[in-house]
């Protein structure tokens, strides 16, 4: 793949204030999207211009996304945008599915009603967004109900250990066809899922959590076999 010498968007200066945190959360937001490819170096001086921040900040934030995974440092070729292999997409599936196992019977012990309702707003949205096709917004609100079942657990390492791991699945879903069959078994297994919290069934919540990961990397690999490799 050839690489790109620009980003493809322009983006909003930063405030001096903000540094490298709002640099970072930048620069996660175009690996994700795929304004910056896989493979691709970063183009840090105009990264720099567009943002509107020196090269200190910048290189600071991309020492916190290769921490996160999603940055390559390669001597002599500079910051590169990472190329996920199918072996890490799995690890990180089977990690995130594990994960989640244990924290639903925690999160069902202690759900109130309130948040409850709020995961099933986000289930009905998520199905609405997926009749509309609209991707991005599907994955914000498929998020948000793996993640309440983490945090519902209330253990913040937990929380963000698996934040920081989830992130860096969340790009390769961007670049994958998956059949219609592979939708229609997520969106079963998530009615399920809902059904499961509203019961407090924890233990059989867990063990749907593990095989719904499961599925998602079965569909994964199936995916990544009818793609090139740099591509995703």
């Amino acid at each position: 793949m050839q690489e790109s010498a620009t980003p493809r968007s322009s983006r909003t200066p930063i405030r001096r204030s903000t540094f490298h945190g709002e640099a970072a959360a930048v620069l996660r937001d175009m690996i994700i999207r795929g304004e910056l490819q896989p493979g691709q170096r970063i183009p840090e001086l105009e990264l720099c211009q567009q943002l509107g921040i020196s090269r200190t900040p910048l290189r600071e934030a991309i020492r916190v996304l290769a921490t996160e995974g999603l940055v390559s440092l390669v001597p002599q070729r500079g910051a590169l945008v990472a190329k996920p292999t199918p072996e890490e997409i799995q690890g990180l599936l089977y990690t995130l599915g594990a994960m989640e196992a244990v924290c639903a019977p925690l999160m069902c012990e202690r759900v109130t009603e309130e948040e409850i309702q709020a995961i099933e707003r986000h289930h009905v949205q998520m199905l609405e967004y997926r009749a509309k096709g609209l991707a991005s917004e599907y994955y914000r609100e498929n998020r948000a109900i793996h993640q309440a079942i983490v945090s519902g657990a209330g253990n913040e390492f937990m929380s963000q250990l698996y934040r920081s791991l989830e992130i860096r699945v969340l790009r390769v879903r961007y670049f994958l066809e998956l059949p219609q069959e592979s939708w229609a078994r997520a969106l079963q297994e998530h009615e399920e899922i809902l059904r499961l919290i509203k019961a407090r069934k924890g233990p059989e919540l867990a063990a749907l959590m593990l095989s719904h990961m499961r599925g998602t990397w079965v569909d994964f690999e199936e995916a990544m076999r009818r793609v090139e490799p740099a591509s995703v």
